[in-house]
């Protein structure tokens, strides 16, 4: 227990009655908050020295999650989600950080476009947040611009996106170089662009147009090559990378090779690939396309088997949510619809259900994958990650033993779909607290437009 050294001082918040996670395990508990911040965690701690007490009656309180691949469309694409909206949904998700991707309009490749988009951010959000920056051609000079504007990683992809430009393996290869000294992240859409184009027209000129077909024009040798060949260009430069939304285990397994040999790589993957398989994709449809696409139910047992191995970095939303009529533009053809999947509101109590309950997975692990290795990764702990005397007083309070039903109503982000309504869960979050803020109370979210801040990654 951490000693106070001014008994005369109020608290902001007393946390009372929980499964405390810290010290890599769970212990019965009590949370003193003071100014944003963990000031005390021991036993019986009283109610009389703070402003606010919250009882939470056994329920574990975990390190707030952290997401860190997110697509909130703001701004320039705010019909189908923005950064108040998109947080909403993180805040009712027991996610107290969140990791923006650079998709958005105009891209931020520039300062200019960074800095004004962080604005944007700050303005908004009700959980903090950090941004990546943009690759573009021959944008380098703008990269260290960014860079010292705080971006938390940048990022690229391989194959053809309207989003954002496609570099060249040449292109890649100076983004490698240049930010090979810099201590900072390059996250990787990794599908061979070619095979993709390829394999795509392919399928379209035979008719294969069915939802279950679209694994077949993303077939899984695009991403295996592409996770090969972008470790092997960070074998070479040097650079940091991130293998974003990994949905095969061979790929996996090239990571884990590269990390032997010494490659600085990590890998993250989404519920969509632990839960959901070729065979979904009939039923879901439109809603359920994603790049990379789910694969088949042997690859989901694959993947998480490399998860309980420990050789999955984080679990990731990669939230990427669009209109009705966006999502429905291609006709039926799986090859005209826009890919992206909303999770970021159920990521991490899938994954506790899925993982947790169902498999077993360790609650170390759980938290590994929920929080900590993100905070680690990208720079952001000891601030975030962790609950211990003097980091971030954010708090995901769950319920492990509530069953409950995903229902679209009660989805917070802007357009109500996601491919895991009427999914039924074990394990549920009844509050969230950011930064000693109570942001959700299990039904509403609390906190204001502006309440979140902008993270910056910490000094090695």
């Amino acid at each position: 227990m951490i000693e106070r050294e001014n008994f005369d001082m109020k608290y902001d918040l007393l946390l009372k009655g929980g499964q405390v996670f810290t010290e890599g395990r769970l212990q019965e508990a009590d949370i003193y908050v003071k100014d944003g911040v963990i000031a005390q965690i021991g036993k019986d701690l009283e109610e009389a020295d703070a402003e606010k007490v919250l009882t939470v009656d056994g329920d574990y309180v975990l390190p707030g999650f952290i997401d860190p691949h997110v697509h909130l469309n703001d701004p320039g694409l705010t019909n189908s989600e923005d950064f108040y909206t998109g947080t909403c949904a993180a805040a009712a998700g027991g996610v107290t950080t969140v990791l923006e991707h650079p998709l958005t309009a105009p891209l931020p490749a520039t300062e200019d476009a960074f800095v004004s988009k962080r604005k944007i951010g700050e303005s908004k959000v009700v959980v903090d947040f950090a941004l990546f920056g943009a690759c573009a051609p021959d944008n380098e000079r703008s990269m260290k611009k960014i860079i010292d504007s705080g971006a938390a990683a940048f990022k690229t992809f391989l194959p053809y996106s309207s989003e954002i430009p496609m570099l060249s393996d040449n292109q890649v290869l100076d983004k490698m170089r240049f930010l090979s000294d810099k201590d900072i992240v390059l996250a990787i859409h990794c599908e061979n662009n070619d095979i993709v184009e390829k394999s795509t027209a392919r399928m379209q000129e035979l008719g294969k147009t069915k939802f279950s077909d679209y694994p077949d024009g993303r077939p899984a040798i695009a991403e295996i090559e592409a996770v090969s060949r972008m470790c092997l260009f960070a074998k070479v430069t040097g650079c940091k990378i991130n293998i974003a939304h990994c949905s095969l285990a061979e790929a996996v397994d090239v990571v884990e090779q590269n990390k032997r040999e010494g490659v600085n790589v990590s890998v993250e993957t989404c519920p969509q690939y632990l839960l959901f398989d070729r065979s979904t994709l009939d039923s879901w449809r439109e809603f359920s396309i994603c790049n990379p696409p789910v694969r088949e139910a042997e690859d989901v047992e694959n993947l998480w088997n490399r998860l309980f191995d420990g050789k999955i970095d984080w679990v990731c939303s990669d939230h990427s949510t669009y209109t009705i009529e966006e999502k429905m533009a291609g006709g039926g053809n799986p090859f005209g619809t826009p890919a992206g999947i909303a999770g970021i509101q159920h990521t991490y109590q899938l994954l506790f259900s899925e993982g947790v309950v169902k498999r077993g997975l360790p609650l170390e692990k759980f938290v590994e994958l929920s929080s900590s290795n993100a905070a680690k990764r990208y720079r952001l702990y000891p601030q975030k990650g962790l609950i211990a005397v003097g980091a971030d007083a954010d708090f995901a309070i769950l319920n492990p033993d509530k069953e409950w039903i995903i229902r679209k109503e009660d989805l917070k982000q802007m357009i109500k779909w996601t491919p895991y309504d009427g999914m039924t869960l074990r394990g549920k979050v009844e509050k969230t607290i950011a930064n000693g803020r109570e942001v959700y109370d299990g039904e509403d979210v609390l906190a204001r437009p502006g309440s979140g801040r902008y993270l910056t990654p910490l000094p090695e």
